[in-house]
């Protein structure tokens, strides 16, 4: 009995992380509907290159995303049949995985400022991700301990993707080479992000402290800031890209330790 009402806890748990996952997909591709509804029926004779990638980037992101999310995720329900659990794909830490794909692939498109965009709405479905986030470092640190590292690895990947830039248009001198550097940071970062997101699924919310995804972070959130800072400088990716760091340098310290 003690069992059962344990793996009922887990499952409740489980469901609640999986629903605030699926809640980001909801929130964030109806912002990205209403931009795009915004972008086609509005006159867009003016639209330079990139105006059209970001249009086609979004759409494309949109497509891939729930083409992979079909196509590789489950959504089977979990229930108890005469006091035995029977199969639910869905809450399998694989499942999150590949959810967490699904989901990089769709912020893809999130993280460029087409027309009709909605900033709130889709800072709402960011925080969907990182809710769902949160309750999985709760429960394995419920479960396994080291609850200070797991958090330090929330904290840390947290920051991280609060300092992917938005691709947007400049008007600075060197606008031909910022506007290049920026897609690539963006769209580079996102794609870090992402096999972060799935790492922290699927190893029990914790995360190795690599060098490399920071370096790459901050050498092009460097470029980015100084290409721009003549013309505004983005304390936002300033602020998170320094907290990163000190949330790198903080897990690293702790990284080595058994429980921490």
């Amino acid at each position: 009995m003690k069992k059962r009402v344990i793996m009922e806890k887990k499952i409740k748990i489980d469901v609640l992380k999986l629903v605030l996952l699926l809640l980001y997909f909801l929130i964030l591709t109806a912002e990205r509907i209403i931009s795009l509804v915004t972008v086609f029926t509005g006159d867009f004779s003016g639209y330079d290159c990139l105006d059209w990638y970001m249009t086609v980037l979004t759409v494309l992101s949109i497509i891939g995303s729930y083409c992979y999310m079909l196509k590789k995720c489950s959504f089977k329900v979990k229930r108890f049949e005469n006091g035995k659990v029977s199969a639910y794909p869905a809450l399998e830490n694989d499942n999150f995985g590949r959810l967490s794909i699904a989901a990089g692939i769709l912020l893809l498109g999130g993280m460029v400022h087409t027309d009709g965009s909605i900033p709130p709405l889709q800072f709402v479905s960011y925080g969907m991700i990182l809710a769902s986030m949160a309750v999985h470092v709760a429960q394995c640190a419920a479960a396994e301990g080291k609850g200070l590292k797991k958090w330090l690895s929330f904290a840390y990947v947290v920051a991280f993707s609060m300092a992917i830039p938005v691709v947007y248009h400049s008007a600075v001198q060197l606008a031909w080479l910022f506007i290049p550097v920026e897609i690539i940071v963006s769209a580079g970062m996102v794609i870090i992000f992402t096999a972060m997101l799935r790492r922290f699924y699927l190893n029990g919310a914790e995360n190795d402290f690599s060098l490399l995804p920071l370096a790459a972070a901050f050498i092009g959130d460097a470029a980015v800031l100084a290409l721009r800072w003549t013309e505004e400088i983005n304390w936002f990716v300033l602020i998170f890209i320094c907290v990163a760091t000190l949330c790198w340098i903080l897990g690293k310290s702790f990284c080595g330790r058994k429980k921490v």
